[in-house]
């Protein structure tokens, strides 16, 4: 069966962990969104990447934000632009940006393009009907950045948590192919600050009242909103444009 489905918004987050930016189009290559997930902060102790997920340590982290100046390199360390949660805006190539975003976290930690880095998938979808599901009281604008996707997609008529069904099928848009192949299991992260979007100390517990589906290897329910995809046939893409799922 066919279901038309429509892409609402484009996410990129140029550094793992910082806040994304908005674009119109979105060039989707074999390991995801061209620009996305190119940079990382490392702590200078261990060499691990800082994630927010250890919100005790790097959690600041999502008070930052990213975006690209130019896409002929994103890893150009001159492409890329940061605001810092006191507003200042660094550049990447910026003598200065290793010790203010030390500032942030109170750790020694250093800006660095590396291999794509994601903890499950390239590419991340959300419904705009599973997030009005949640009935949060939040914004629609809100409630879909609480969440992170790539790419959001709006289905109208179609109620709910649409996307459970998209799971071992194919979506088609622009020219590119996407393969949903797992729900995206919720953590801490949704309860967090990041740029407009509150902390919500509830949220999680929320989702997991709501919609809990299998979601790991174990077969055993976790709290879900959203799919994980691997990329099919690389390709454009752009909000607006029409979804074959099938």
């Amino acid at each position: 069966m066919l279901h038309s489905v429509r892409i609402d918004q484009l996410w990129r987050y140029p550094v793992k962990s910082f806040g994304g930016e908005r674009v119109r189009t979105a060039t989707i290559e074999p390991d995801g969104l061209l620009g996305d997930h190119v940079w990382a902060v490392l702590d200078a102790d261990s060499g691990n990447v800082a994630s927010a997920k250890r919100f005790r340590r790097y959690g600041d982290l999502l008070s930052c934000s990213a975006r690209l100046l130019d896409d002929n390199d994103p890893r150009d360390p001159a492409a890329l632009e940061l605001v810092l949660p006191d507003g200042t805006v660094i550049r990447g190539d910026d003598a200065d940006v290793h010790g203010m975003l030390s500032q942030v976290v109170h750790r020694d930690v250093r800006l660095e393009a590396r291999p794509r880095t994601y903890d499950e998938a390239p590419v991340h979808l959300v419904s705009v009907s599973a997030v009005d599901a949640l009935g949060t009281g939040e914004s629609a604008e809100i409630a879909v950045r609480r969440f992170r996707p790539q790419i959001v997609v709006d289905t109208p008529g179609s109620p709910g948590f649409v996307e459970d069904e998209w799971i071992g099928g194919h979506i088609a848009a622009g020219s590119a192919v996407l393969g949903p192949d797992k729900p995206t299991a919720r953590c801490v992260m949704v309860t967090l600050t990041h740029q407009e979007v509150p902390a919500r100390r509830e949220m999680l517990r929320g989702i997991t009242a709501v919609h809990q589906v299998p979601s790991g290897s174990d077969g055993k329910p976790a709290p879900c909103i959203g799919v994980y995809a691997t990329v099919l046939t690389p390709g454009c893409i752009s909000v607006g444009d029409d979804v074959l799922v099938r």
